[in-house]
């Protein structure tokens, strides 16, 4: 249709997916809507994360807002964020915001018995809901082993103690951050490059080598079979992350 907006009609390619990553590729639109995307994915997907903390004893070296900082910015998996509700908006806990709808209830016992340093990590959060728990960074490549315990939480020495209830609610980043459900979004142009193979041919071998070389940013080469100048996969990756 004449005069119709390219921008409202983006296509997306999905480049590379992880458990934790996502690249992939927005065509046929422009910047604003790609920061848009990156705005929304930061902002307005909802999580669940700690937002109430009950500390019953607590005689480590941290003090008890401290605790409930740390604990609250500890990951969870989210997969049931879409059919919680919010605590504001429950009626079933008239916005109390602490029933099986709107919240999830996590316990941490921990005292040290030894000389050893006892880490306390979010591996020992106790969860009433099995959906809802600590992410688990043990399959993760580039995670040292220390790391694969979970995060931690607090050091206790022999004879101290941690003892507390807490509330993950649901919630949105536009909030606070630790409703985020990414640690970064980003976006980039992706240069579009058409080679004339007409003219192409008509240079020689010697004068294609010296069009590749002016390249400032290397993302040509010549196919060593056939002396034809293309920009191919392993250049272009390269030059991607430059």
């Amino acid at each position: 249709m004449e005069g119709k907006s390219y921008q409202r009609l983006p296509r997306v390619k999905i480049r590379e997916m992880r458990d934790d990553y996502l690249k992939f590729e927005l065509r046929d639109t422009d910047a604003s809507v790609a920061n848009a995307l990156r705005r929304v994915m930061i902002a307005e997907v909802p999580t669940v994360a700690i937002d109430l903390v009950e500390i019953e004893i607590n005689s480590s070296v941290l003090n008890d807002e401290f605790i409930a900082h740390r604990l609250g910015l500890i990951p969870l998996t989210s997969d049931r964020a879409m059919s919680m509700r919010f605590s504001r908006d429950c009626d079933a806990c008239d916005g109390d915001g602490q029933c099986e709808f709107c919240s999830v209830e996590f316990h941490l016992r921990a005292k040290c018995h030894s000389d050893q340093t006892l880490d306390v990590t979010s591996k020992d959060l106790l969860s009433s809901d099995h959906t809802v728990v600590p992410v688990d960074f043990s399959d993760s490549s580039g995670f040292e082993s220390s790391e694969q315990k979970g995060i931690i939480i607090v050091k206790l020495r022999r004879g101290q103690e941690l003892r507390l209830r807490a509330i993950a609610r649901k919630g949105i980043g536009k909030d606070h951050a630790k409703w985020s459900p990414a640690a970064t979004v980003t976006f980039m142009y992706e240069p579009d490059i058409r080679i004339n193979e007409e003219l192409m041919d008509t240079l020689t071998l010697e004068e294609k080598k010296a069009w590749v070389e002016s390249s400032p940013t290397k993302v040509f080469d010549i196919d060593p079979k056939t002396d034809k100048v293309g920009w191919f996969p392993n250049i272009r990756a390269s030059f991607l992350w430059l």
